[in-house]
């Protein structure tokens, strides 16, 4: 794959992200490319605000390429300008890498998992929590069987007990559909949100060692 059919554009959306745990994601944009190092990117704003950002401070760019996929390096932050216009000048301090396929390998499995979800109740916040159990799961996401009919795109705060780790992470629902089961109503697949890649490669590396026993086993 040459670089120019994965080469940020001006205008292209990107994600930047410190280095720093928990992770946050801002959304930005390319504004101006200098160099093929150096870019000029919009500064980080959340709810109006401007999230501030050191001048050496190195942080994690990702961005999406349609039909091509997700790419991400790592850049330090050499100017900001937070007079007018917002912006950073960056330089890419990597090769350009793009995330592997095999974060998407969805393993058949059944995790606990404890789900929460904010609702308006006669005009206050009320969380509905839930113990809900997987039916796979994946370094992108999972299919989670739960009594809640929930719709597209609600917005949901998860904790996964994998052996003895607990992940706290965001997730969106994409799909929902009724289930066959005689535990819970409907299955909804759920995308993960915000998932740092400290969390992303522990998951991933979870499933592939459960591959790699149910191969073992004769049952893959």
């Amino acid at each position: 794959m040459s670089i120019g059919s994965f080469a940020l554009k001006v205008g292209d959306k990107i994600e930047i992200s410190k280095l720093e745990y928990p992770v946050n994601k801002y959304s930005s944009q390319i504004l101006d490319i200098l160099n093929d190092k150096e870019y000029i990117i919009g500064g980080p704003i959340r709810r109006s605000t401007i999230i501030h950002i050191r001048p050496n401070t190195i942080i994690e760019v990702s961005y999406y390429k349609e039909k091509i996929g997700k790419f991400i390096f790592k850049a330090l932050v050499r100017d900001i300008w937070e007079k007018g216009i917002y912006k950073l000048r960056i330089e890419r301090l990597n090769d350009i890498i793009k995330i592997q396929e095999r974060n998407f390998f969805r393993l058949p499995i059944s995790i606990k998992v404890q789900k929460k979800y904010e609702v308006k109740n006669e005009g206050e916040d009320k969380a509905i929590e839930e113990i809900c159990r997987t039916g796979d799961i994946s370094g992108g996401g999972l299919r989670l069987f739960s009594n809640f009919k929930h719709k597209k795109n609600d917005q949901l705060s998860l904790t996964l007990f994998i052996e003895d780790m607990e992940f706290n992470m965001q997730g969106e629902v994409v799909r929902v559909f009724e289930s066959r089961s005689d535990d819970y109503k409907y299955e909804i697949g759920v995308k993960f949100k915000d998932i740092d890649s400290i969390q992303r490669d522990t998951i991933v590396k979870f499933i592939f060692e459960q591959q790699r026993e149910l191969r073992k086993k004769g049952l893959i």
